[in-house]
């Protein structure tokens, strides 16, 4: 997640994105979890808007992707 958070931050300008890297950057470094799985699965906006610059972009495969997705909804 930092490695991917740090290419992000490289390739990545404008609000909100620069922000929500660094909301992202504190949802890790505090080890949030309940935080960080209400913004993977969230249906709300600002979730949305922060999964559109998300660490999380290939950690897992897409078949791996979707059975978490199927057992959060």
């Amino acid at each position: 997640m930092l490695s991917n958070l740090e290419r992000l931050r490289e390739g990545t300008r404008g609000q909100p994105h620069l922000r929500n890297l660094d909301r992202w950057q504190r949802l890790i470094d505090d080890g949030d979890l309940s935080r960080l799985h209400r913004v993977m699965t969230g249906l709300d906006p600002d979730s949305v808007e922060m999964r559109e610059v998300s660490p999380m972009r290939g950690l897992l495969t897409q078949a791996e992707r979707a059975d978490v997705l199927g057992l959060a909804s």
